[in-house]
């Protein structure tokens, strides 16, 4: 890895870190574990920037009513990249968030709002920090 991709990758850590004092969205008030997780990542074309930002943030209206949700961030990662990270108790709960509202409504509009398709990645959680 060169050190510019590594700084970049870095970068997009301490940006997912940040999000996540603000954008946290957890079921209760008791600390929840996850396992797993999504990272999806977005480049909007160009003059559909806003518009993507904009998405992200109506999205978390439709996640809040997933329960199996327990962390959902939509991040800028710069000028026309975004990124969509949660994180699920298990593997049926990311299951469900990939059949859900959020999901489906990201592919009706990808075609309009980006560049490529999303890439879709699963990750496992490895270590978690949660407010509750």
């Amino acid at each position: 890895m060169e050190r510019r991709e590594f700084l970049a990758a870095l970068g997009t850590a301490a940006t997912i870190s940040s999000a996540s004092q603000v954008f946290a969205q957890t079921g209760g008030g008791s600390p929840q574990k996850v396992n797993v997780a999504l990272y999806v990542a977005l480049e909007a074309k160009p003059g559909k920037e806003e518009a993507v930002a904009e998405f992200l943030r109506q999205g978390r209206a439709l996640v809040e009513a997933e329960p199996a949700t327990t962390a959902w961030f939509g991040i800028r990662l710069g000028p026309s990249s975004f990124a969509i990270f949660d994180a699920f108790p298990d593997d049926a709960g990311r299951q469900a968030h990939l059949a859900g509202k959020v999901a489906a409504a990201l592919m009706a509009k990808a075609g309009d709002l980006l560049a490529q398709p999303p890439s879709i990645k699963k990750a496992d959680v490895l270590a978690s920090k949660l407010p509750g």
